[in-house]
């Protein structure tokens, strides 16, 4: 018999209702878009949709991964986890695509910025998912770093979320802030429960931050010039 969400205890629940969590942003970030009257979803490219859908893959993979180690499917959990780093790289690589297509397709104001946020956001999920793969066989660092892979994978929902245009530097305070709640939440309950904070958290929340420092880039004359070339030539 299949068991039900509630039934899973300890970290597999822990996890799953991260992921959850996480999905639940997505659903609502760029469910808002339609809504708000700045996204018409039926003028984008294919490649948009070809990585909003590996995308929500992942996230729908992160609750279904925890799940099934609940349910001691741990057979089902390794294939499903090598299926899931497939979906890393064609995350990865879909989302280095549709970075500079936007660019080069005029849909972005701000070219240097996108870039350092968007392939800010893509390296740090990207090196947090191999070294995950690296040490799958400890668990307790495996399902940490992925977690806040997956957290970091839903920066785009939060930065829709967050009137970003309004709040300007503190809306991508309070973006990040939104990310790292979870981290910080499961740090605080290790330490009332266990007594310690699992280090791969520091390294997550690291991760999570490390967009913050690559903001300087896209101000940096020679780059913001090459972002600035990609983009078509407005004509008077």
């Amino acid at each position: 018999m299949i068991r039900s969400f509630r039934s899973i205890k300890g970290e597999p629940r822990l996890f799953a209702g991260i992921a959850l969590t996480q999905l639940l942003v997505v659903i609502a970030g760029f469910g808002l878009e339609p809504m708000r009257g700045r996204t018409n979803y039926g003028a984008l490219p294919l490649e948009v949709y070809l990585h909003a859908t590996i995308g929500l893959a992942w996230c729908v993979l992160a609750v279904i991964q925890p799940w099934l180690i609940g349910m001691r499917q741990r057979e089902l959990h390794r294939t499903f986890g090598w299926i899931g780093a497939f979906i890393a790289v064609a995350l990865v690589t879909t989302g280095i695509w549709t970075t500079f297509d936007s660019i080069v397709g005029g849909r972005q104001s701000e070219p240097a910025f996108t870039i350092v946020a968007n392939i800010g956001g893509l390296i740090p999920f990207a090196l947090l998912v191999m070294l995950a793969i690296r040490v799958r066989r400890r668990s307790d660092w495996h399902r940490r770093l992925l977690a806040c892979a997956t957290i970091i994978a839903v920066a785009p929902a939060w930065a829709r979320i967050v009137p970003m245009e309004q709040l300007g530097p503190i809306g991508l305070l309070l973006m990040e802030a939104g990310m790292l709640a979870p981290v910080a939440w499961s740090a605080v309950h290790e330490r009332w429960t266990q007594g310690r904070i699992h280090p791969a958290w520091y390294w997550g929340a690291a991760a999570i931050l490390s967009p913050l420092f690559m903001v300087p880039v896209a101000l940096v004359p020679g780059f913001a010039t090459w972002a600035g070339g990609l983009a078509p030539a407005v004509k008077p």
